[in-house]
């Protein structure tokens, strides 16, 4: 199958509706949030049956539209050699990564913060991505050489907002962030903090939402300025990382080189801003 314009927009139209209807379920189960089967995933946080129940809709409707691409998904690698199954998923002609609910903690708390991600890959490429928060029907999407955009489900969903963030020439005064510190134990943990501190000396504001998903399409959108963190995973970054790139936002890892979302660390804001982020960045 051919990238096409025709079947980028068509894809990105249906991933959309997919995104929406996933945005639902997770509306009715947040109703009762207090009786939700939350289960530790360890250092990588919690899932919940509102994750699960997200996921399966998602995975079900791509395979009855899309049977014979890959699926790289969240809540189904608990178990499994990741190195392999990222190779596989950067190797496959067409790969799906989804994030069924990002933002668990949020959502699990009652905090409107949090998204439904789904990302389609071609050969390694994030070609189209769909970032959708079902309550405050924000749906963030694009696809490659298309452009990225904004519709609000719940106000207008006609009106659509092209996103363009390629410069940013704010003093570090006039900046609000959203960057991450990791914490573990240990020299990491100190090294992240003093990174961090250094960042955020002189910002405006700092806001971390718990969302990676949406503070980097707020990144695409100007309602941040710059977002940096380490060790997301692919189904975290993947849509979002395709939103900015067609926003005209740099996004680089750590040590400014080509992102990918199989890379551990990201920064995302516009030049010459990311240039002044990446000189105080230390890993």
């Amino acid at each position: 199958m051919k990238l096409t314009k025709k079947f980028l927009t068509s894809t990105m139209d249906i991933v959309q509706d997919i995104a929406y209807e996933a945005g639902e379920i997770l509306l009715s189960y947040q109703k009762e949030r207090h009786n939700l089967n939350v289960h530790s995933k360890g250092a990588e946080g919690i899932a919940s049956e509102a994750d699960i129940s997200s996921e399966e809709y998602i995975i079900q409707e791509l395979r009855s539209r899309f049977p014979k691409h890959d699926i790289l998904s969240e809540e189904n690698v608990e178990g499994v050699e990741r190195k392999a199954l990222y190779k596989k998923a950067q190797n496959a002609d067409f790969c799906w990564v989804i994030d069924p609910l990002d933002g668990t903690n949020n959502f699990v708390n009652g905090l409107p913060i949090y998204a439904v991600s789904i990302a389609l890959m071609a050969k390694g490429e994030v070609v189209v991505g769909v970032v959708y928060n079902p309550f405050s029907g924000e749906c963030f999407f694009g696809a490659k050489d298309q452009g990225s955009y904004l519709i609000d489900f719940r106000i207008n969903p006609l009106k659509k907002y092209t996103l363009k963030n390629n410069k940013n020439t704010k003093s570090m005064d006039e900046c609000i962030f959203s960057p991450a510190p990791v914490f573990t134990e240990g020299s990491r943990f100190e090294v992240q903090l003093s990174s961090f501190k250094k960042n955020i000396t002189g910002a405006r504001a700092v806001r971390r939402l718990g969302s990676a998903a949406l503070e980097l399409c707020y990144v695409a959108n100007k309602n941040f300025d710059g977002y940096w963190e380490q060790y997301l995973k692919p189904w975290d970054v993947a849509a979002a990382f395709l939103i900015l790139q067609e926003a005209g936002v740099k996004v680089t890892d750590f040590d400014g080189r080509k992102f990918s979302p199989f890379k551990n660390s990201v920064i995302a804001a516009a030049d010459p801003l990311h240039k002044k982020i990446l000189g105080k960045i230390s890993h």
